[in-house]
């Protein structure tokens, strides 16, 4: 590796790390000298050909310059490349690449006409950023069509359907991932270029192309140019392959032609690689071929014997190959064939005929290769046939002006019309081996004398274009291509660093949102949550004190309000029992109550809760109907003997009155629920018969002093007493009121408890939800955000390739090469 020093004034040493992954500065250009021309090399001039001091110094000057230039040529194709690979990547990798402007309105971009001016004034613009801005501004009065074919120039992707479809429209129906592979193809292929074009100008020769269409005259013209006669020439097309025409001595000073059916194998030493043709049969072979196809490529290796200061393959400065073409609408596939070899090519002559101007194809071919090729040199052959010169010639200007404005700007040196037919040819009787020739000898006249001056220009114009003025003929063609390359690299990255910006802000501002609404979401459920438990608490609590309260009330009034029929003694037994049975209806209608108090109290909650959580989605729904479908604590209480007495008598006679009232009960038990002679005779058995009838007397008596007695103190309100005490007793033993109340709260809390973890459920899910937008707004931004940094950084680097490209090898004017003296 070495290094270079740049004559302008933004000089820097020029050197390079292969090592970075990411690409380098652009101020730092990597120079390689074993793969560039130097001046030592080709550039001798022979001393007998050039004799004169001042002829040798000054091209020895042009060829130093031009090495110079092809270095940093050479260099910047290299940190392009690199600068396409990073884009690659990214597009593969992180950022699927928008091309411009498809499927987006113009109303979506406010802010491409002024990303570029950010913390700058307008008039501080660069050239470079100019530029990329004139291609992204669309101007009002441009179609939808021309804006989207304004946009790129190498990066433009050519697609259309089989029908009449725009390619715009058949954009807008791919998806941006199908938009952004074909970008990456497109990409890849223009690195490729980038390599071939970084080849080419290592290369010390130059490669001149002669095209045009059919029976245009190229090969005619070839001989003229060679004053000889090596192409065939016919009134039909004979040209069907690519004949490529070199200087004698880059094969050892042997005249022969190769034949070669595989030119990527082929090897000038290595005779297996081709077929050596004789001359006498070089015509047969070229027409024959259209059929066989056998042959790919002919080398035609020929002596010019002109001196070098009029040959332009025997020139003693360059190496030059000039490559005969099929004509352009003779075959699809060599056309197809034509429009991918043009880019291998330093120069290009384009032959047109006078009398037909230029076809379709011919058009396309130029307009296609002008994108590398700021300048093409025209010929307009057989101009001596035209009767109306002048208007023939504005024509063709103009048709010129359309397809290559550069070319049209330096017509009077790259424009020329001429008649390849007035050129005296040299012709061999047999071949070019044997050393006799001879000239066509046809009588000249006045106008074969101006055609011979003229074609004598066009000569001087081609020799000073490829020979004096290398930087155009072989470097401009590659700097014209890499500015439009750079141009359309800028285009492309500050669109997308436009549309990453914009969806960057939109990211971010969802971002915020998404916080602001987490940090609510949060406060919400803090404070929901907490509303619903103290909600459950109060609500529970409240059910727990009204059951209470109404089950302790109505246990305390059992038997205060109670109706049951009484009708008599005989049924007082049944009587017994209807009053317990209501007395314990009446305390299990105030359950009852209390149950639909819990409901109403529960549903009440239930409502509040569910209302907490409406903005979460769907509410759970929460059936009351069979909330105490389940029975509560039975009651089982035995009417007794007992239950018929009243023990509540002065103590003096409690004893013998209660005794007296046992008899009685006892004896009316007997006679209501048992048969009367069954009583007795139980009674005579248990006493014995003697005792019985020694207390017969008395037993009866106390008996009737029993019932007497038990008719006095109503014994109606007597059972009414004892059953309620009973009752009373039983309840608050049996810890009924507690049960009861615990068993209501419980059903509700189970309710409300359900509604409460369903919202908190709700809530954690929301949150869940938020904090998975908060990450995917996160990702987002992160990656828009990268995505700015990247394309300002690579928009940085290919601005700097672009200002060294302006910087290093000027403006490239045509006027600014110093013309080389003629030697005497």
């Amino acid at each position: 590796m070495s290094s270079l020093t740049s004559p302008s004034k933004n000089q820097q040493k020029l050197s390079t790390s292969e090592n970075e992954s990411s690409i380098r500065d652009i101020t730092h250009i990597r120079v390689d000298n074993s793969s560039t021309p130097s001046s030592s090399q080709k550039f001798s001039l022979p001393p007998t050909e050039y004799k004169n001091s001042n002829v040798h110094n000054a091209m020895l000057k042009c060829n130093q310059d031009y090495v110079q230039k092809s270095k940093i040529l050479m260099s910047l194709l290299v940190d392009t490349s690199s600068i396409l690979k990073l884009v690659r990547e990214t597009n593969k990798q992180r950022w699927d690449l928008h091309y411009p402007f498809v499927g987006i309105k113009s109303t979506q971009t406010p802010g491409l006409k002024s990303s570029l001016y950010n913390d700058r004034n307008h008039r501080s613009m660069s050239k470079y950023k100019q530029k990329v801005n004139d291609r992204l501004h669309t101007p009002t009065d441009m179609s939808s069509s021309q804006e989207f074919n304004s946009k790129l120039n190498v990066l433009k992707l050519d697609l259309k359907r089989g029908d009449t479809s725009s390619a715009e429209t058949v954009f807008e129906d791919l998806d941006k991932s199908a938009i952004a592979t074909l970008l990456d193809g497109r990409l890849v292929q223009t690195e490729k270029r980038c390599e071939s074009l970084h080849a080419r100008i290592s290369d010390t020769s130059s490669k001149v192309l002669v095209a045009g269409d059919v029976n245009a005259g190229k090969s005619t013209f070839v001989n003229a140019l060679l004053r000889k006669e090596v192409m065939p020439v016919d009134q039909q097309p004979c040209t069907t392959l690519f004949c490529e025409v070199l200087d004698v001595q880059e094969n050892g000073g042997i005249e022969e032609i190769h034949a070669i059916k595989d030119i990527t194998s082929y090897k000038r030493t290595d005779v297996s690689t081709y077929t050596v043709i004789e001359w006498k049969d070089l015509y047969d072979t070229i027409v024959n071929n259209e059929e066989s196809g056998e042959y790919t490529q002919l080398k035609i290796y020929t002596k010019d014997r002109r001196n070098a200061q009029e040959s332009l393959l025997h020139n003693g400065v360059v190496d030059i190959a000039l490559i005969d073409c099929p004509g352009l609408n003779r075959d699809t596939l060599k056309t197809t064939a034509l429009f991918a070899r043009q880019e291998e090519i330093d120069v290009i002559i384009f032959v047109v005929s006078a009398e037909n101007h230029f076809t379709l194809s011919a058009k396309e071919f130029l307009s296609n290769a002008s994108k590398e090729k700021a300048y093409l040199f025209i010929v307009v052959n057989r101009f001596d046939n035209i009767r109306h010169k002048e208007k023939c010639r504005r024509a063709i200007l103009e048709q010129i002006k359309e397809v290559s404005p550069r070319t049209h700007e330096y017509a009077k040196d790259l424009v020329h019309f001429v008649t390849s037919t007035s050129i005296k040819i040299e012709k061999d009787d047999d071949n070019v081996g044997n050393m006799s020739h001879k000239f066509n000898t046809a009588d000249q006249n006045d106008n074969d004398t101006k055609s011979i001056e003229e074609f004598s220009k066009l000569e001087e114009s081609l020799r000073t274009f490829v020979l004096k003025k290398r930087s155009k003929s072989k470097l401009a063609p590659a700097q014209h291509y890499l500015d439009n390359l750079v141009t359309d690299i800028g285009v492309l990255i500050e669109f997308n660093r436009n549309i990453a910006q914009q969806e960057n802000d939109k990211a971010n501002m969802k971002l915020k949102e998404a916080e602001r609404a987490y940090n609510k979401l949060v406060s919400d459920q803090k404070s929901s949550v907490a509303t619903a438990e103290k909600a459950e608490t109060r609500v529970c609590e409240e059910i727990q004190t009204f059951t209470r309260n109404s089950l302790e009330k109505a246990i305390e009034n059992v038997g205060k309000n109670v109706s049951c029929e009484f009708n008599g003694l005989l049924y007082i037994w049944g009587y017994a029992n209807d009053l317990r049975d209501s007395m314990l209806d009446d305390i299990q209608k105030e359950v009852v109550a209390s149950e639909e108090n819990a409901k109403n109290k529960t549903a009440q909650c239930i409502k509040l809760i569910q209302d907490l959580g409406k903005d979460l989605g769907e509410v759970k729904q929460v059936n009351l109907d069979r909330m105490y479908t389940k029975p509560g604590m039975s009651i089982s209480i035995d009417i007794e003997i007992s239950d018929f007495i009243e023990f509540d008598l002065n103590e003096k006679f409690s004893e013998g009155l209660g005794f007296a009232g046992l008899a009685g009960g006892a004896v009316m038990c007997a006679a209501t629920r048992l048969d009367a002679l069954s009583c007795l005779w139980k009674l005579t058995g248990f006493v014995g018969f003697n005792n019985m009838r020694r207390l017969a007397l008395p037993l009866v008596g106390l008996a009737g002093f029993g019932i007497v007695t038990y008719i006095l103190f109503d014994a109606k309100h007597v059972i009414s007493r004892k059953v309620a005490r009973k009752i009373r007793g039983h309840l608050k033993r049996s810890d009924y009121v507690n049960i009861e109340t615990n068993r209501i709260v419980r059903q509700g809390r189970k309710k409300i408890r359900k509604v409460s973890d369903n919202l908190r459920d709700q809530f954690r899910k929301a949150v869940e939800e938020e904090e998975t937008k908060q990450v995917a707004q996160r990702i987002s931004y992160k990656k828009s955000e990268e995505a700015v940094k990247f394309f300002e950084k690579i928009f940085s680097q290919t601005e700097q390739v672009a200002e060294c490209l302006e910087d290093f090898l000027g403006n490239n004017e045509w006027e600014d090469y110093e013309e080389i003296p003629v030697s005497n």
